[in-house]
């Protein structure tokens, strides 16, 4: 087990290690030897370039803290290197352009990425001296800015904008194969349908060496991604004049992702968008004196109500099954099939049941490894029915005691906010578990139809 220091600097060429006392410190080259910034940045910059968009200082130090936390995630293993199998301990070093305004936020970042990971960061800025922004008059316009996962509900949201005629840049990063193909596949449709207004598409790949860190091994809970996600939104926004919010569209019950059960914590407990880690990201934004927000649309919505309130219901019927949620559909292959979504994990199940709400299931048009809810039910004591088991657990306690909702939403995290905001925090956790509840009952009443 050891405790990692990773420093980046744009003025050397080759990766230095030494270990010492328990600490291994690494630096990181973020330029090679042509002067290109690497691990995909270089790439992006010319698309975005090309659309004229010319991402400022602070825009190009948010993105490269971002690569310093996602290196890290990726590529130090919790197995080897946390003594509880989970929490790490990782210190980052990032030269920044405007150091008088970056020096008083390491404590805020350190906030802001433990609760993310749950390790134990400490962040640390010293003055850069490169120049990497292109002093170019900012003047490409958009309607909005927002995230672009692949997912439904950022499909919901791309198609909300263009159903209103919005001039939209959507922001997309993949870590995997399957996630990019889901992105370029909608985004071909997206083109395809809305051929007067297609939006932007700027796709980042990020990707390290898996030995790039010395003794580091490899990690995939990637707890970081929705942090370089978030910073790639606000590095694009940097260079665009016109709009101030970056939107991440995310259904309130999967933001406040209140643990289901005492045994979903850790790996099963995500706050990739949980309402205090966005106040979070604003308050950095706010400390810098940037003109940039970031926003989740349907914070007060459950999956479902996304679904059935979305503006052209029948283009997102046709091409629902292109999209991707399920929260491991590389397992799939354990059973010899494809990379597909498994129909059981918390994610695909909260998928079924809006998709249910908004058409019914037998139009849900998505490949699941496991359809039968039944046969999953069945399975309450192996891994293919232990989060459907997890569901059943929350929805009979809230069911039980209704006024339970106010309490459990504090599980996911800490909230922040009058009484009315946690009102509504409150009720679409409740609506969400009850709109999976509805489709339970209804899909085992199916089944059981088909075999009388």
């Amino acid at each position: 087990m050891s405790k990692y220091k990773i420093i980046a600097d744009y003025d050397i060429y080759d990766i230095s290690s030494q270990k010492q006392d328990g600490t291994i410190t690494i630096k990181i080259p973020f330029k090679n030897e042509n002067g290109s910034l690497q691990y995909g940045v270089e790439k992006i910059l010319s698309d975005l370039e090309k659309n004229k968009i010319y991402p400022t200082e602070d825009g190009f130090d948010i993105l490269a803290l971002a690569e310093l936390v996602y290196l890290a995630d990726t590529r130090i293993s919790r197995i080897k290197h946390a003594e509880d199998s989970w929490t790490r301990e990782v210190a980052l070093e990032l030269p920044v352009f405007n150091l008088e305004k970056w020096s008083p936020l390491g404590e805020l970042f350190t906030q802001m990425l433990n609760f993310l990971t749950g390790d134990r960061w400490i962040v640390i800025f010293k003055k850069r001296r490169n120049i990497l922004s292109e002093d170019k008059m900012r003047k490409t316009k958009y309607d909005a800015v927002s995230l672009f996962s692949g997912g439904m509900d950022s499909l919901i949201g791309t198609i909300n904008h263009l159903e209103q005629k919005h001039s939209v840049a959507l922001i997309s990063h993949a870590g995997d194969g399957y996630t990019k193909d889901a992105q370029k596949s909608l985004y071909a449709e997206f083109k395809e349908r809305y051929p007067d207004i297609t939006p932007s598409y700027f796709s980042l790949w990020m990707s390290f060496k898996k030995n790039i860190l010395l003794d580091g091994g490899i990690e995939n809970s990637t707890r970081s991604r929705s942090f370089l996600f978030i910073a790639f939104g606000i590095f694009a926004l940097s260079g665009m004049a016109g709009v101030d919010v970056l939107q991440v569209p995310e259904n309130g019950l999967i933001a406040l992702n209140v643990p289901l059960d005492t045994l979903r914590v850790g790996s099963h407990s995500t706050r990739t968008t949980h309402p205090f880690y966005m106040n979070l990201w604003n308050k950095v934004l706010s400390e810098l004196g940037l003109p940039f927000s970031i926003s989740n649309p349907y914070w007060n919505k459950t999956k479902g109500e996304m679904a059935n309130e979305c503006l052209n219901k029948d283009f997102l019927c046709e091409v629902i099954k292109t999209s991707t949620s399920c929260s491991s559909p590389q397992k799939a292959r354990w059973s010899g099939l494809p990379s597909q979504h498994c129909g059981y994990c918390v994610p695909c199940l909260i998928r079924r049941a809006a998709m249910h709400k908004a058409y019914g299931f037998k139009n849900d048009q998505t490949i699941y490894s496991k359809n039968s809810i039944k046969e999953i039910v069945e399975a309450h004591a192996t891994r293919k029915g232990e989060q459907l088991r997890s569901f059943q657990v929350a929805i009979k306690r809230i069911k039980d005691d209704p006024t339970l909702k106010k309490i459990l939403i504090y599980k996911g995290g800490r909230l922040d906010g009058d009484e009315e905001y946690i009102n509504q925090l409150s009720e679409v956790y409740y609506r969400g578990l009850l709109e999976v509840d509805d489709f339970i009952t209804a899909y085992l009443s199916y089944e059981d139809s088909k075999c009388n």
